[in-house]
């Protein structure tokens, strides 16, 4: 099993029980004797790696990109979604070890946990070798991704549309938006907005206009998505849309 989960991510650990860690969800410890050591501090580290590959990656291919197009792109890279997405890709829910009773709750399939699962093993890897390996060994899985973003780069900004169409599907209700605030003088506005799931404040952005804050306000609640969408209970895998 080991072995072959190897071949997938194209590296070979010298240390195999750092990998096995990686696999070990917390829940799999329940009712046993012996308590192993979970993935918990390695999610931690890899959760750091792949920010830094991120950012370098977008740094270096999207140099004509301001500061605020560069920390939209990295929303998406480092999301849930999308990490889940990356790990589907190699199967790697086949291989964590995970308690009974999130067995049965479909835990090998809850994007949370695969997520976690795909930051724990680039934690690994990165314990195991080097931050320039770890780097070398996960940057094709982003930058396939970021080629897909790049392609569809006209979808980019339409953070509303995207929240609209997972709380309709999801919830069934649309969200509602408020201005704030609005501080400043044209053509030097600031506009703080909010959206809300009912009365609940789920997302709160800026903007030098208002449509601007509230695009803003809805990529902060997709950012955060899983607070308000019982994902163990969706039958299907949905990430956010390319832009």
């Amino acid at each position: 099993m080991i072995e072959e989960l190897e071949k997938k991510l194209n590296y070979s650990f010298r240390n195999k029980e750092i990998l096995r860690n990686a696999l070990i969800h917390k829940s799999y410890n329940e009712g046993l004797k012996r308590i192993l050591i979970d993935n918990e501090k390695l999610e931690f580290l890899g959760d750091s790696v792949i920010n830094l590959v991120v950012t370098d990656l977008l740094f270096k291919r999207l140099k004509k990109s301001n500061e605020g197009e560069l920390s939209k792109l990295k929303a998406h890279l480092v999301s849930t979604n999308f990490l889940s997405e990356m790990a589907h890709s190699i199967q790697l829910g086949d291989y964590v070890l995970l308690g009974k009773g999130e067995e049965k709750i479909g835990g090998r399939n809850n994007r949370k946990i695969i997520a976690s699962l795909f930051e724990a093993v680039v934690g690994a890897i990165y314990i195991d070798s080097s931050f320039r390996v770890a780097a070398a060994t996960i940057a094709p899985f982003f930058k396939g991704f970021l080629e897909n973003l790049m392609e569809k780069h006209v979808k980019i900004n339409d953070y509303k549309s995207e929240l609209q169409e997972i709380l309709q599907k999801h919830k069934n209700i649309l969200p509602q938006y408020d201005i704030l605030e609005e501080s400043g003088k044209s053509p030097k506005m600031i506009f703080t907005a909010a959206v809300y799931l009912g009365k609940k404040e789920i997302g709160r952005g800026t903007g030098k206009s208002k449509r601007q804050a509230e695009q803003n306000a809805a990529l902060h609640a997709l950012e955060k998505v899983d607070d308000f969408i019982y994902i163990e209970k969706l039958s299907e895998v949905f990430f956010l849309k390319n832009e």
